[in-house]
Order: C-alpha cells, then structure tokens, then sequence
C-alpha cells in the first residue's frame, strides 16, 4: 500500500471501540465545531498495520467533550474496531479550513525548533497536548512549554522557529 503522503493533516486519534457494531470512539484535535461530521475520506493510520483509505459514514460528538462516536466504512465489529484503538485519522491538507492568523494546525507546530527570546536552543517539538486549559508544547528535550501567549511570542512557520520567553522558574 502506497504511503498516501497526501493524508498528512491529523484530525483525530482513535481512542477506544464503542459497543459491538464496529463504532469507535475518536479524539478529534480540531477546535473547528462539528469537524468530524464534515469528514468523507479520509486515511486511517494504524499503529501497526498499513495505512488505509476510508470513509467516515457516521459521527456524532458527545456532547460538551472533543470525542466523536464514529462509524467508519469497511469497520463493522468489535473486534476490528478494537484492532483500529491508536489509530490516526488523516485528511489531506487541500482539505483542511484556513486558519485565523495566530492560529495553527498541531501538524505545522510538530518538527519546529524552540528557542528562547535570547537565542537558546530549547529543542524540537515532537507533540502538542492538548490539556484543555492551554496546549503544551513537548520537546525532543524533554522540556514542556505552555502555549500561552506570555511564553510563546512568535511562531514562525517559514523559518521553522518557536520563540520562547520563559517564565522565571520554568525550566528549573
């Protein structure tokens, strides 16, 4: 199966099965209100198998959380549905809604170098949590960095830079 380089926005992750239908419960990383119900074809990632293509037949979100109860084309028992937990769900990037300025999708924040407002290298980004409160930057350092406005004071997509300003104590 061909790497589908196409599909690399993720939007969710596959969180659990739901019931014995083949419905599964997804994570959607979107702020973007009903995103998933808007989703067609999409690639599933699973942890350990190839990539496949597939189409979201159904999804409804739980009221008040960022988990959707999804039912996916070609996933129709509880056992494929759990064999799918982990899994990412991708779209292409054609497809993906334009962004407010100062806002970014996860995929772009992923592989930028931290720096500090003083020029110290801090380190890659290697994942963004989402924490509820504020996302957290994680880096290949191990080091994690609020994604508040105080710390993070620029973001530059074209260089590859996040500027940090730390806050006094942080990294101690």
């Amino acid at each position: 199966m061909p790497e589908l380089p196409d599909y690399s926005v993720h939007v969710a992750r596959v969180s659990a099965a739901h019931g014995v239908k083949g419905e599964v419960k997804a994570f959607c990383y979107s702020d973007l209100p009903g995103r998933m119900q808007l989703l067609d074809e999409v690639c599933l990632r699973p942890k350990q198998a190839e990539p496949f293509l597939t189409r979201v037949l159904r999804a409804r979100q739980i009221p008040h959380k960022t988990i959707y109860i999804v039912r996916l084309q070609g996933i129709t028992d509880r056992n494929q549905a759990e064999a799918i937990v982990g899994a990412e769900i991708t779209v292409r990037a054609s497809e993906t809604p334009q962004l407010p300025d100062g806002t970014y999708y996860i995929d772009d924040i992923i592989g930028l170098q931290a720096v500090t407002d003083e020029g110290e290298a801090l380190g890659l980004i290697v994942d963004v949590l989402k924490t509820g409160a504020n996302d957290v930057y994680v880096l290949d350092s191990d080091l994690l960095v609020p994604a508040i406005a105080d710390v993070v004071i620029n973001i530059d997509l074209a260089e590859g830079v996040v500027v940090i300003k730390p806050l006094p104590g942080m990294f101690e």
